[in-house]
């Protein structure tokens, strides 16, 4: 498990609690931070909580540069506002890739972003990829394998 600070291990704890002794995850892959950047982190945290997001997606390339794990099905976020206080969890129940130039609409539907169509997701995300292409080894941003997780909410409360 990865270590986590005060808040987000109270909240972890807390899940745990909530499920029978038996179906509490062991040893998982278990990390605490916002959605994207400060800016639209409590936009996004609102989106799950409205059932309109049920997905997420970041640059392979920012994972291997960072040498940051990939993630797995079976792992969890604890998801941070932008006061870094925990939401909700996260569980991991499907991953896939895609490049940036061929990504499918089945993915801007999961992400429930804005008006849902690719031509914002690629211009929103474009943005964001953009200024960190060379760091990560890619000479456009079309070239960028996106790794898209599907998530579902296991766990909502307050601290």
């Amino acid at each position: 498990m990865t270590s986590l600070d005060g808040s987000s291990l109270h909240f972890w704890n807390m899940y745990l609690e909530s499920l029978p002794e038996g179906k509490r995850p062991e040893n998982s892959q278990v990390e605490a931070s916002p959605a994207g950047n400060f800016e639209i982190t409590d936009e996004l945290v609102d989106l799950y909580l409205a059932g309109k997001k049920h997905a997420g997606s970041s640059p392979k390339e920012d994972f291997l540069a960072c040498g940051d794990p990939l993630p797995e099905v079976g792992s969890y976020w604890i998801l941070l506002d932008s006061q870094k206080k925990p939401r909700l969890i996260l569980k991991t129940i499907d991953i896939e890739e895609n490049k940036f130039a061929d990504i499918p609409d089945r993915v801007i539907q999961a992400e429930g972003e804005g008006d849902l169509s690719v031509e914002y997701w690629k211009k929103v995300h474009s943005e964001l990829y953009a200024p960190h292409i060379v760091e990560w080894g890619v000479k456009t941003v079309d070239e960028i394998t996106v790794i898209t997780e599907y998530f579902e909410i296991v766990f909502k409360g307050e601290v």
